[in-house]
């Protein structure tokens, strides 16, 4: 993951972190919809990008989604966020790549 892209992090990040990790500790394939999207909240870069769409409830744009995903730079600790949002892209919308 390389690029000049900065994750930034909502207010509340200590609550929403523990949420995801709690969350991939017991669904690591991150398959729930729910978990996904606060990934996406956690991890977009602003408004107007794909993970935001799809963290605040709407459509997600996959090829969009995936090629935000693979510019992002995060702390070592979010990576595990990185792949299993990318994974939950890959398994619920792939097909649309």
């Amino acid at each position: 993951m390389t690029s000049s892209t900065t994750t930034h992090v909502p207010d509340g990040s200590d609550r929403a972190q523990q949420t995801i990790e709690l969350g991939l500790a017991l669904d690591p394939e991150a398959r729930s919809e729910t978990l996904a999207r606060l990934i996406a909240a956690s991890l977009h870069d602003g408004p107007g990008t794909a993970l935001e769409a799809f963290a605040a409830g709407n459509d997600l744009d996959a090829e969009r989604a995936l090629h935000e995903l693979n510019e992002a730079r995060v702390p070592g600790h979010q990576e595990p966020w990185v792949d299993a949002l990318g994974s939950y892209i890959l398994q619920t919308a792939g097909e649309q790549i």
